[in-house]
């Protein structure tokens, strides 16, 4: 077969084309299309790199093979009557290969796409994982109340939200009352179904934006948004009167819910979420040195206590 030069036929435009694609398809050496291209083009058209496909990119090469395809069709779709002036039988030789060519490009981009569609499945269920990790490592697992963690993440996020708005913002630590008592005399099983108990009693009164959480042990935190110190002392009793009302059914057994101290602070200008959830403490330890049961505010602190 004798080497075949598009670019010593007619100056055609389809012919200038093909050239082009056979050398950006980068044709293997020894083939009628290697032949074909004994000329390179300028290296910007050349090289997969200048051309924005990086190789293992699966959405790069999608898209790389996208461009080849729809190249590969507008030549074959090009000048007929063009194309046919060429009668030299290697160029209809160099035609079928470019055809077959085109094929394999079709096949590559379909079997890409499916790729791609399985990665990004793939993907999204490490994300749908993702996310239900991270919720439960947020959320308690005997009360299904957010914890500790959750409790400091939502307060910083509350603390910035306030500075910005000058919103009040009330903090209530709540620790039930005896608790290890409970937990002597029923058992921890009905400890737990205690514990879930009050948590369900304390949601029914809150507001839906404020937080409840388990701060750890029988000890409860809750965030007020927009709320005042007084507010959250009244919200407290009214608290305070339910769980009076709201045995435990154990299992037949009615066992009466215990009652709980808690310490009432609220948040100070310029105030970090350490200094607020000290003076909180100060105030729930307050409630159970004057004899539990009791509701207690950081205004009974002494002075050097609740700054």
């Amino acid at each position: 077969m004798s080497e075949l030069r598009i670019d010593r036929h007619v100056p055609s435009e389809p012919s200038r084309q093909l050239s082009e694609f056979f050398l950006y398809a980068q044709p293997k050496p020894g083939t009628a299309v290697a032949l074909a291209v004994a000329e390179p083009l300028p290296p910007s058209q050349s090289t997969n790199q200048s051309n924005g496909m990086d190789a293992a990119d699966p959405e790069a090469r999608l898209e790389h093979y996208a461009r080849l395809q729809a190249r590969a069709i507008s030549l074959l779709e090009g000048d007929h009557s063009a194309l046919l002036e060429h009668t030299n039988p290697d160029f209809f030789a160099l035609l079928k290969e470019t055809i077959g060519y085109g094929r394999t490009i079709v096949q590559d981009y379909r079997a890409l796409r499916a790729e791609v569609g399985a990665l990004r499945t793939e993907r999204d269920g490490l994300t749908v994982a993702l996310r239900h990790t991270e919720a439960l490592s947020l959320t308690d697992e005997l009360t299904g109340l957010p914890n500790r963690r959750a409790f400091v993440q939502r307060l910083d996020q509350e603390l910035s939200r306030t500075q910005r708005t000058g919103q009040p913002l009330a903090m209530v630590l709540l620790d039930i009352d005896h608790f290890k008592d409970i937990n002597d005399l029923h058992g921890h099983y009905v400890g737990d179904m205690m514990l879930r108990c009050y948590a369900e009693s304390m949601v029914r009164e809150l507001r839906q934006h404020d937080l409840l959480a388990r701060y750890g042990g029988e000890e409860f935190a809750l965030l007020l948004p927009e709320t005042l110190l007084g507010d959250a002392r009244n919200a407290m009793g009214k608290l305070a009167r339910r769980i009076q009302h709201e045995p435990l059914d154990a299992g037949g057994t009615f066992i009466d819910l215990p009652t709980f101290s808690a310490g009432i602070t609220c948040l100070r200008p310029g105030e970090s979420a350490t200094t607020l959830i000290n003076r909180a403490d100060q105030s729930l330890y307050l409630a159970k040195r004057l004899g539990r049961n009791r509701i207690e505010t950081d205004e009974q602190l002494p002075p050097s206590s609740a700054s």
